[in-house]
């Protein structure tokens, strides 16, 4: 399943405190815009922070809630952008931190992420600087490292917000999947509305054809990330197996309708189509499937 599902919210969830240094008029704006965006108008949120700054540049934590407020609005270089600023005028917010260098990480974006773990992270032997350490090295492909930096921070606050998913994440990448199990357990029970720990229970579920637990794990993370298509892609396949053929061909036509290139989605299609009667249908994926192959052939690198 694809990495990275991961991070993509994780420090966003704690706004930082409204500063007390603000006068009484900014303060009215700072709350104004702390409860829309509680409410999720973002740019009403974000309009109320923009305001305050005209006014005094200098409030950092303000600039945290706008570049917050930008990134949960989908706005990533804007609010990247604020947070930089934060962590350039006021780097001992470790909050702002953390959550740039989640969505670093979460965005692809290894070198600046390594810039922060450098410059900002290199002694910082707290739970959530340990967390960071752990995800970072999970997205460079370095399983064993972000496996005892995570299982550290999990020592140190179990408690932590997704420490013990994105170990138990981590445990499934390293290919240690008796670990990783009881490890999502735990966070699911922790946490019930935890898509990352749903997610990929679901699928070690699947495959220990444990298909009903696995089906609705995955129809709850669906639910709560529609734009998850290894999950989409999983419970179509569950409720394939399970002989709703209509249920699972119409769950793969969502797939391809957001990612036409997803070759796998369309080998499916071909197959299921074609078990329903609709051989017109059927067709048109097997000739999909063989764009798709040249489309790939092409672009491997030539062999003298």
């Amino acid at each position: 399943m694809r990495l990275l599902f991961v991070l993509k919210m994780m420090a966003m969830a704690a706004a930082p405190v409204v500063p007390l240094v603000a006068a009484d008029t900014s303060r009215e704006r700072i709350e104004a815009g702390v409860r829309a965006q509680k409410a999720g108008d973002l740019k009403t949120a974000s309009a109320a922070y923009r305001e305050v700054l005209e006014k005094d540049p200098l409030l950092t934590r303000v600039r945290h809630l706008l570049g917050v407020s930008e990134l949960q609005a989908g706005n990533i270089g804007e609010g990247i952008r604020q947070l930089e600023i934060v962590r350039r005028e006021n780097p001992s917010n470790r909050q702002a931190i953390y959550t740039l260098l989640s969505t670093y990480i979460a965005t692809g974006m290894a070198a600046p992420a390594g810039k922060i773990m450098e410059s900002n992270l290199r002694g910082d032997l707290s739970a959530a600087g340990r967390f960071m350490r752990g995800s970072y090295a999970m997205a460079q492909g370095e399983y064993d490292v972000s496996i005892r930096e995570l299982r550290q921070a999990r020592k140190l606050d179990a408690r932590l917000p997704g420490v013990s998913s994105q170990l138990g994440i981590a445990y499934c990448f390293a290919n240690r999947l008796e670990e990783a199990l009881p490890v999502l357990e735990s966070a699911l029970r922790e946490n019930p509305s935890d898509g990352n720990a749903a997610a990929f229970l679901g699928w070690l579920y699947k495959d220990r054809d444990r298909n009903p637990e696995a089906a609705a794990l995955l129809e709850q993370t669906v639910r709560a990330r529609p734009e998850d298509h290894g999950a989409l892609f999983l419970l179509a396949q569950l409720t394939q197996s399970r002989g709703d053929s209509v249920k699972a061909v119409a769950l793969l036509e969502q797939i391809i309708a957001r990612e036409p290139g997803h070759r796998a989605a369309h080998v499916l299609l071909a197959r299921w189509y074609q078990q329903l009667d609709r051989a017109n249908d059927a067709a048109r994926e097997r000739a999909v499937v063989e764009r798709l192959n040249l489309e790939l052939q092409a672009s491997q690198p030539k062999v003298d």
